[in-house]
Formats: C-alpha cells, structure tokens, sequence
C-alpha cells in the first residue's frame, strides 16, 4: 500500500512540475509585452531591454530553494506547496496588470521566481526520498514534466496571446497555477516525520555547512554553474536569436523553445535512468560533452541553417536536462537524504550565478544579430565543466 502511495504523490508532483514548466515560456512572454509596453508608452521597448527580469528571475528561484528546502526537511512538502504554489500565481497576476517593467519585474522576476523554486524544490527532492533505489529515475521524472510543460506551454502562451491578448493569457495562468498546485497539495500527505526518519538511517548524513567543507561540493557546484549556463543564456533569448541569426518567423522561432524544452525535458528522464546504471558523474561528464557539440553547430548556423540551429539547440537542451534531472538524487547521494532539501537547495545557487551570468553574455556579445562571440565563451566555460567532473568522479564517495 505504501509502494502504492508514493507512486500516487509522485504523479502529482508530475502534475505539478508541468504547470511550472510556464516559467520558461519568457521568450513568448517579453516578446509580447515588449510589443504591448511600446504601444502604451510610445516609446520603443525591446526584448533585449527586458532580458534583466528573466535574470532576476533565474536568480530568485534557487533562492528560494534553500528556503523551502528548510521548510520540506521538518515541514514535509504540503505546506511549501501551499506557499509556492500561491506565490506563483500571484507572480502572473502581477503580469497580467503591468503596464512597464517594473511590475513585470515584481511579477515574474520576484514572485514567479521566488514561487516556482519553492514548489520545484518540495517536489523533486521529496520524490528522490520516496524513491531511494531510484534517485537518478524518480527525480529526472518528476524534471521530465517540468520540461514537458516548457515544451507545451510556450507555444499555447503564444497562441492564447494572438487571440486573448496577453495580459488575459496571463490572468488565465495565474488562475490554473493557483487551481493545480493547492489541489495537488491538498491531496498529498507526507509528514516531516519522513525527514526524520531518514536523518536515523545513515552515519553519513551531513548538514549544509558540513556538506560545504567537503571538496566533492565545490567540484559539483562548479559542474553545475558550467551544465547549466549555456543553455540559460539561450533561453533568454531562443525567439529573438532564432530571428536575428536563422532568420525564422515568428512560429517557427517559438518552435525553437520547444525544440529546446523538448531536449530538456526527454533528458531529465533518460539521464537519471542512465546516471543510476553508470554514474552520476560520467552521465554529467556525458551531458558537457554533449553541449559542446551543440555549441560548435550553433557557432556555424546561419542564415537559413533552420536544421543546423535546431540541432545545436537539442544539444544545449539535452545537457540543462541532464543536469537539473540527475543533481537532485546525486546530492542525497552523496550528502544524506536527511537534509536532502535543503542541500539541494544550497547547491542550486549555482543555477542562480548561471542564471546572471549566462543571459548577460549574449546580452553583451550580440552584434548585428550574430552571437558567435557569445558561443565561443560559452565553449572555453564548458571545457572546465569537463575538468569539474572529472574531479567529481575523483571525490565523490562510492556507494
């Protein structure tokens, strides 16, 4: 019965990531509130000139993470859900009223930001706790949805938009985050009595700060600013880039995103399956390759090369997805399941310098519509990935 519940709360953490996967439908959300701002104001608003809010956004979500990480390791996840989840939909409530950036900052950079990491949190590592044989499985999973929804939201956004408007496609996602994530947190019960249980289970369950005084940490923590910075620094921008460099249309430049949120999202399951049969480490070490390839195809498409950008595009995917589905389990992993939460709420600040970081550079690498030069940063920063995962391996303790 119990094997039977936990596959239950597992689906609803599904549910729940694959409404969160609207957090990365951005590029459809500034493109149309650039264009709604430079009408009301008469003044000429830019994709790029918003590209701080996504920065912000991608900052405040590992933020909060550590937080709610507190709060699910003696909490349980319920009460983090209620939070997140109203937080959430508060943030494209915010959006759905702006009139400039400054709302849309408070909306989707602070409260979508601050309340799409809580809720990830509370689900993804509670189903690395229900599923200790299946870490890499359980928490690329529950990823896998988020991806999903990333795959299948943006291009609904975009089409809600040219019929609703986007001011009621946002009030409509405000209303459905709200409906779905406190209707799954109402169904699920999973008391702090399983942190508490899990923290007897092992002599090697460490705290963050001890966590931060093993080297196995600072080369994980450096694997992930590196596996996850090219991708962020595409997703800022994939609609605009896929115009200015590919020359795509507008529908074809949103099927860019899911192009890439469907590498995410078939990586987060795929990887975590693999990384239980060959190792956390190799599959990272895999993953960094792997966008390197992508970054080279992307260095080479021009205009018209659709193929070849999309291509460079499952790649950079495919390693975000690998990364966000595997980290998760390879913290308990290697830390404890105990404070599980609140670890991977510590190590995720990485994803937070790579969200600065990586928009800024093709924010201030772009000319003329070309973004080799940011390209050819993002390859010199991925080969250090290569050099943190081979420490990885080297520190990480066996199981």
């Amino acid at each position: 019965m119990e094997s039977k519940n936990n596959w239950f709360y597992l689906a609803l953490f599904w549910l729940i990531n694959f409404c969160l996967g609207s957090f990365y439908a951005w590029s459809v959300y500034s493109s149309w509130l650039a264009e709604y701002y430079s009408a009301i104001s008469n003044a000429v608003v830019t994709v790029s000139s918003l590209t701080f809010v996504f920065s912000v956004g991608t900052a405040c979500n590992p933020i909060s993470m550590v937080i709610a990480g507190f709060l699910t390791d003696r909490f349980g996840p319920r009460l983090v859900l209620f939070i997140g989840g109203g937080v959430t939909a508060l943030g494209y409530f915010l959006m759905s009223i702006s009139t400039d950036s400054t709302l849309l900052l408070l909306g989707y950079g602070i409260c979508l930001g601050m309340g799409s990491g809580a809720t990830v949190i509370a689900t993804v590592t509670s189903a690395v706790k229900l599923f200790p044989k299946m870490r890499g499985l359980a928490g690329g999973s529950v990823g896998a949805f988020y991806g999903m929804g990333s795959v299948c939201l943006p291009p609904l956004a975009n089409f809600m938009a040219e019929n609703l408007g986007i001011l009621t496609t946002l009030f409509y996602f405000s209303v459905a985050c709200l409906i779905v994530i406190w209707g799954c947190a109402f169904l699920i019960r999973l008391p702090a009595s399983r942190s508490m249980a899990a923290r007897g289970a092992s002599g090697d369950n460490l705290d963050c700060w001890q966590m931060m005084k093993t080297p196995r940490f600072y080369a994980m923590f450096v694997l992930f600013i590196v596996a996850t910075l090219s991708p962020l620094m595409l997703f800022s921008q994939t609609v605009i880039i896929a115009q200015t460099q590919v020359g795509l249309g507008m529908s074809a430049a949103v099927l860019s995103i899911s192009v890439l949120a469907f590498a995410n999202t078939s990586a987060r399951f795929v990887a975590g399956a693999i990384s239980d049969k060959i190792g956390r480490a190799n599959t990272l070490g895999l993953a960094v390759a792997v966008v390197l390839c992508g970054l080279v195809m992307l260095v080479f498409a021009k205009e018209g090369d659709a193929f070849l950008f999309y291509a460079g595009l499952v790649c950079v995917g495919a390693c975000f997805g690998s990364s966000v589905g595997i980290f998760p389990g390879y913290t308990a992993e290697q830390f404890g399941a105990a404070n599980a939460s609140m670890n991977y709420g510590v190590m995720t600040l990485a994803f937070s310098i790579s969200g600065i970081i990586g928009p800024n550079i093709v924010r201030a690498c772009s000319e003329g519509g070309q973004y080799q030069k940011a390209y050819f940063i993002a390859i010199v920063i991925s080969l250090f990935g290569l050099v943190a995962a081979f420490f990885c391996r080297r520190f990480e303790k066996r199981s």
